[in-house]
């Protein structure tokens, strides 16, 4: 039924035929249709939403008045929303879209490519979304990074060409003023600065053992040993990485490397220094980022200091790109351009209309006003502060204020909350330049043109890891779109691979399991769990990738 579904909308999208064609505005970004229209979408807020309700989002309520759609949203919380849309995508009971939803490339294979429940949207693209389609002509990389194994876009993706975010470190640097240190540079000075902290009363409060010199959440943050792997000269993702301590950056399994004992060796010493949280290996990112809060922790990781610890966002400022030792070159993953693969997909079985009208709506996102109002929200006191709560601009700071809420803990909760939407596709704020400059020129009077008019406007973190980061930019691990029976090898092969590392990885780190006595075996066991067979598929992956970049 889906094939018969995405061959006859194919079929009708090639002829040029149906109301569709009538229906969708082709005039202007908004509204998204001519006559009123209904769909089912549902929304994910992002993350740090409190007690979001669409009838008090001013994104929601512009979309209800400019678009000229009814739309009937079901929220998932970002929480449940893994388990939920899992569900939805088994039980075949899909909406008309779900928006706000990362769907990485092995589940747009999955639900696009194998069990064919999200709609091809190749055609749809090029009829209806024109800002899209544009975006796509000027970078052909970027819509190659986005199509699957079998040609098909099958969700509407969100791009950054400035920078990447994947490594959030942060170091506090009113405890390295109160030691005396500076940000390092390499490994031995990171070590001392935490044995610093450790040692001396770093965060003044007149308790010299309060100190947690470095926490994470190792299962739930932004892969806390990416940092450290970057230093040996491998860029990342999971266990898998490119070492550009060889030609050519070949594809490895870090876990497998001569580097990863050295690795083991420098972790557990800083555990043995005592150094680490002693709940690194167990506590959830939500405990994590509490701590923060209580002004004990030197250095971390977060997704943003404006985000995790707000009191104090200006104590905090991104770590070094650190290297394993002196006259070492420096390597940290810079940006592909894609920023998320999909933030919104469309069912399969809707109808040639539905399909054309959410492909126009999903487009405006991409738009120079669809991305200011999915920054920033509505400006205070224009037209579209419907409750009153918009953003202004502030001369003696350039920047960005808000009318926030008394019950907001922070400008970033009262946006996610109740200014926008922010999950959606288009363009990563601080990763996308020319729409600043773009939007500086068509609306040189507004709070956020006025902001920009001297040029990128960007919070000190960001700067801050621009800095740090941006003059040793590398490729990262491309994200690839395995075939179906790739994918389903593979997945059967990761788990347990990257389960036993995991287990063994903290076992050797926390001295359960002597480093020198069980490494052989450590070894010996991947192998046995099938690592040789899951690199060829990588390699294979690898190999072609770079053979379309030339």
């Amino acid at each position: 039924m889906k094939k018969l579904a995405s061959f006859v909308l194919a079929l009708c999208l090639l002829l040029g035929v149906g109301a569709s064609a009538e229906m969708v505005n082709t005039e202007s970004a908004m509204p998204v249709v001519t006559e009123p229209f209904e769909v089912d979408i549902a929304f994910v807020p992002q993350s740090a939403a409190v007690d979001f309700k669409i009838e008090n989002n001013a994104m929601a309520e512009y979309l209800k008045r400019e678009s000229g759609l009814t739309i009937n949203w079901t929220l998932i919380d970002s929480v449940a929303a893994e388990e939920r849309i899992s569900m939805m995508c088994n039980s075949g009971d899909l909406p008309d879209a779900i928006l706000g939803y990362s769907f990485d490339t092995n589940k747009l294979v999955q639900y696009g490519v194998s069990e064919q429940l999200f709609m091809p949207l190749n055609d749809l693209i090029d009829q209806y979304a024109p800002t899209l389609a544009g975006v796509f002509a000027e970078n052909p990389s970027w819509k190659a990074a986005v199509t699957a194994t079998d040609g098909n876009i099958y969700g509407f993706p969100a791009f950054s060409n400035v920078y990447v975010y994947p490594l959030r470190f942060f170091i506090n640097t009113v405890w390295l003023d109160n030691v005396g240190l500076e940000n390092p540079t390499t490994l031995e000075e990171f070590k001392q600065v935490l044995i610093a902290f450790r040692d001396q009363d770093a965060n003044g409060n007149g308790d010299p053992a309060d100190e947690i010199p470095w926490s994470g959440s190792w299962s739930e943050g932004f892969s806390e040993r990416g940092f450290i792997f970057n230093s040996y000269g491998y860029v990342n993702n999971g266990n898998i990485a490119l070492d550009y301590n060889q030609e050519g950056a070949p594809i490895v399994f870090v876990p497998a490397t001569d580097m990863y004992k050295d690795y083991l060796y420098f972790m557990r010493d800083l555990w043995n220094e005592g150094l680490l949280d002693p709940d690194m290996f167990t506590q959830s990112k939500v405990q994590q980022q509490a701590t923060v809060m209580e002004g004990v922790i030197g250095f971390t990781e977060m997704d943003a200091p404006y985000v995790s610890d707000p009191e104090n966002q200006e104590d905090w400022e991104c770590i070094n790109t650190l290297v394993s030792e002196e006259g070492k070159t420096p390597v940290f993953p810079g940006s592909t351009g894609i920023d998320q693969v999909s933030l919104m997909v469309i069912n399969a079985d809707v109808d040639a209309d539905t399909a054309a009208v959410l492909t126009k709506f999903a487009d405006w996102f991409y738009t120079l006003e669809g991305w200011a109002f999915a920054t920033y929200g509505p400006e205070a006191g224009s037209e579209y502060d419907y409750f009153n709560n918009g953003h202004y601009y502030d001369e003696a700071s350039n920047t960005i204020l808000y009318n926030r809420p008394d019950e907001m803990a922070s400008d970033w909760t009262h946006r996610v909350t109740n200014l926008s939407f922010w999950n959606v596709p288009g363009f990563n704020l601080n990763g996308y330049d020319p729409y600043s400059e773009e939007y500086a020129e068509a609306y040189p009077d507004s709070a956020v043109g006025q902001q920009f008019a001297n040029g990128p406007v960007r919070r000190d973190d960001v700067w801050s890891q621009i800095e740090k980061q941006g003059p040793y930019y590398v490729m990262p691990v491309p994200k690839f779109f395995f075939s179906e029976d790739d994918l389903d090898r593979l997945n059967a092969l990761q788990t347990p691979l990257d389960d036993y590392v995991a287990l063994m990885e903290a076992q050797f780190i926390t001295g359960e399991q002597d480093i020198d006595a069980q490494y052989d075996t450590f070894q010996e066991t991947l192998i046995a769990y099938g690592l040789e067979e899951y690199m060829e598929i990588y390699q294979r992956y690898y190999e072609n990738f770079k053979a379309n970049q030339q």
